[in-house]
Order: C-alpha cells, then structure tokens, then sequence
C-alpha cells in the first residue's frame, strides 16, 4: 500500500536513533567530529518541516505563526547585543527551530507508530544498563566515562570519585530523560493493553532501578518520581485501574528488595545517592529550591538586563566559547535567566509564554486522549516533556531534543492532531459505525492508511 508519509517517518526515526546515540558518536565513533556533530539533527528537522510543507500536513497554527514571528523578532533585537552573527544564528536554532516539531510531528506518527519507539527505547535499556555498569565501575579516567570529543574525565562527578553514568549520551542529562522516557512506556503498558513481549515487561524494571542506582543522578531520580506519581492520578481518576497500578508497584518494591540483598553495585550505588542527596542540601535545598531558582533567578534578571538583551545565543556553552574561547554558563545555568538576559525584559517573556503555550496545547491534547482511555499521552507528558518545556536547558542539544520529541509523541499518542479544530468532523454514518468509546478519526488514526495525516 502507497504511503505517502512513509519517507516523513523515515526522518522521525533517523532523528530518534540520533538523539539516543548521538553522544556516542561524540565520545567514541567520531570524536573529532563533536562540534558539528551538535546540531546533526538540525538538517534531519528542516527536511521534516520541507517534507510536511510538501505533503499538505505541515500544521497552520496559532502557534507556528508566534514562532516564527517571534524568533524574526529576537533574531532582530539580537543585532543591538554583543555577540556575532554566528552566535546569534546558533541562539535561533537553540531557542526556535526545534519547536514546531511539537505540532508537526503529530500529523506524521500514528498511535503505533509511537507504540514502536517505546518497543525500541526499552529493546535498548539491557545494553544501556551493562555499559551504564561499566561506567559506574569504571573511574574517571576510563575510556567508558570520556566526555564529548574523547575528553578524558569528561563526566561530571557524582560522590567518592565515581562519575555520574551518561551512557550513550553526551552527559547524564540526556540519561535522565531517557530514563523517565521508559518509565512512561514501562507504566503505560502495565495500566493498558500490555502489548510488549513479556521478557521486556520482565527485565525493564530491574535494567530502570539499577541505573537508577548507580546513575549519581538526583534529576535522573526526580523525573522518573514524576512520572510514577501519575499512576497516583490515574487511580484517583478511574479507580478501577487499581488493581492494574499495584502490580507495577509490587513488582518494583520486591524488584528493589532482591537488587540491594543480591547485588552489592546496586547497593553502593544507593549509598553514594543518599550521600550526594545529603551533599546537596536533601530533597528541600537539593531539588525544590534549586528548581524554583531557575524562576526567581529569571525575575531578578528582568530589573538588569538590556531592553533588547544581549542576543540570542550567548548564554549557550557554544556560544561562550566562540566569544571567549571557554564553554560557560555566561549569562547563568537557569533557563529562564538565560533567555531573559539574551532576549531582553520583553521578547524574553514572551519566548517563555510560547513554551508555557506549548505545554498547554500538549496537556489539553493528552488528557482528552486520557478521558478516551488512553494512559500513556499523560505519562509523557510527565516523562519530562512538561516539565523541560518550561524550565528545560535548550542550549543542551540532547534536552532540546527530547523536549520537543517527547511532547509530539505525547499528542501523536493521544490520537488527535496538535490542533483540535483541524481534524475533520466523521458524518453521521462513520460516527455510527465507530467502536464504542473512540471516535471515528480517532479509529482512522489507529489503523493507520494512506489517508492517515495524523
């Protein structure tokens, strides 16, 4: 059968299999080739805009247009800062390029579509947890924990001379979203229809808690916590998936209990948690004040930064190092600092109310696919999508990346396209003939087809 989006979900996928493996080819395939190996899938973006554009699917949106309009804007407000055209072009793709994937993505994937990305995320997981032992027992010298480029002790420490494992990213940070990612996938099967191979189902909990253990990670922890405390909001909301979520639940508790009597690596890597906990301060300084900094460091930036800020991209490390030949924080580590100090005390804001917009357009979607029945849009949303759209560092590329992709994949998984309005209203008839409890789009969208735009 003729496939019109079929080279589109080609480009998803080769942007997907990036985003994991891309700090691979950084650290040990390709080092010499780290720096434009940073934006690789900034082509891979184009051409799916370009192939949507080409396919009528590309979505005309409220949204597209403010980005577009606004990134002219910050683009334009940039030539009164300080940094480069270089920098400034960098700042664009960093701040703008990557958003509408949110929306067009949705119109390419179909529901098993994203069902087939979850199968390959956790087909992966055993051999991420080998290598992420490798690191964790390798020192920060080991050729396994080498930073972007072949850098030796390259990785951030975690506690007592062990690092913080990265896996095949460039930095844990990508490890952390990954890791939330198949929470989400592992969760969403449990609580519905359980379409993975049981040896998946079986031997993703333990691979998920032993990297957990051993990550040096409190973000790693955090964001896989959110996403399990949605199975909280699930219960409340349907009760009669009760029985459903407390089989993840025991199966986790006696998961963890075999893992910290059996394995003695399990169990150092709980202790040197709990001391890097302790370290920073516990749950109150290490976590909830140091989140709610990225907002009150944002605001105290309004009051000193220039009208027009100091231009885009020179908060990035990239752009740093262009200006001043180091790979720094220059304008600060909080997101909102940074876009406020390039983007100025207006186009900053605003920049942020369009990923607060994002967010709610992402949200509306996933819980309207939650009251059809459908758990898994509202755990990625949880699995960090949410969550990175407001305060994420998109001046890392790997969180950039997986901001945008995890919010597509949650509307592309909810059955519905990013815009409600635009999907076509089913006659009489079709409304008729549909399966109770789901709509006839929504079951166009299930079988997939050449008419598919979903």
């Amino acid at each position: 059968m003729n496939d019109p989006l079929r080279t589109l979900r080609q480009l998803v996928w080769l942007y997907f299999w990036l985003l994991l493996f891309e700090g691979a080819l950084r650290k040990w395939i390709v080092p010499g080739l780290s720096t434009p190996l940073l934006i690789i899938r900034d082509p891979i973006a184009v051409a799916i805009y370009l192939g949507a554009f080409q396919q009528g699917v590309f979505p005309r949106s409220g949204f597209v247009a403010c980005t577009v309009v606004l990134a002219l804007l910050c683009a334009l407000a940039s030539f009164t800062g300080i940094g480069t055209p270089f920098v400034t072009l960098y700042g664009l793709r960093t701040d703008f390029l990557h958003l509408p994937l949110i929306v067009v993505l949705p119109r390419i994937l179909r529901p098993e579509d994203v069902r087939r990305m979850g199968y390959a995320l956790l087909t992966v997981l055993p051999a991420m947890t080998a290598l992420a032992i490798l690191q964790f027992k390798g020192g920060p010298d080991s050729r396994w924990n080498v930073g972007a480029g072949g850098q030796v002790g390259g990785q951030l420490f975690a506690s007592s001379g062990k690092v913080r494992v990265s896996g095949t990213f460039s930095f844990v940070t990508g490890m952390a979203s990954y890791l939330s990612l198949c929470t989400a996938f592992l969760l969403g099967d449990l609580l519905s229809r359980r379409s993975f191979p049981r040896w998946i189902m079986l031997g993703g909990p333990p691979a998920l808690l032993f990297i957990l253990a051993i990550s040096g990670s409190r973000n790693a922890i955090v964001s896989v916590a959110v996403v399990c405390s949605l199975v909280i909001y699930v219960i409340r909301r349907k009760p009669e998936q009760f029985g459903a979520a407390m089989k993840p639940i025991a199966v986790g508790l006696l998961t963890f209990v075999a893992l910290a009597a059996l394995v003695p690596a399990f169990s150092e890597g709980i202790a040197r948690q709990q001391a890097r906990f302790a370290s920073a301060g516990g749950v109150k300084e290490g976590i909830v004040m140091r989140y709610l900094s990225t907002f009150t460091d944002g605001w105290q930036a309004m009051f000193y930064a220039p009208t027009l800020g100091y231009g885009l991209g020179i908060g990035t490390n990239v752009g740093a190092n262009v200006l001043t030949g180091r790979a720094q924080f220059t304008l600060g580590e909080g997101e909102w600092q940074r876009v406020i100090l390039e983007s100025g005390p207006l186009l900053g804001p605003a920049y942020l109310a369009l990923r607060l917009g994002a967010l709610i357009i992402v949200a509306r979607v996933a819980m309207r696919g939650y009251r059809e029945g459908r758990v898994l849009p509202v755990l990625l949303l949880g699995a960090g999508g949410g969550l990175d759209l407001i305060t994420g560092q998109f001046g890392q590329p790997t969180a950039l990346g997986f901001a945008v992709f995890v919010n597509g994949l949650a509307i592309a998984a909810a059955g519905a396209e990013s815009t409600p309005a635009a999907a076509p209203q089913p006659s009489v008839k079709s409304a008729a003939t549909a399966p109770r409890g789901r709509s006839a789009y929504a079951e166009r969208l299930h079988r997939g087809g050449p008419e598919d735009r979903g």
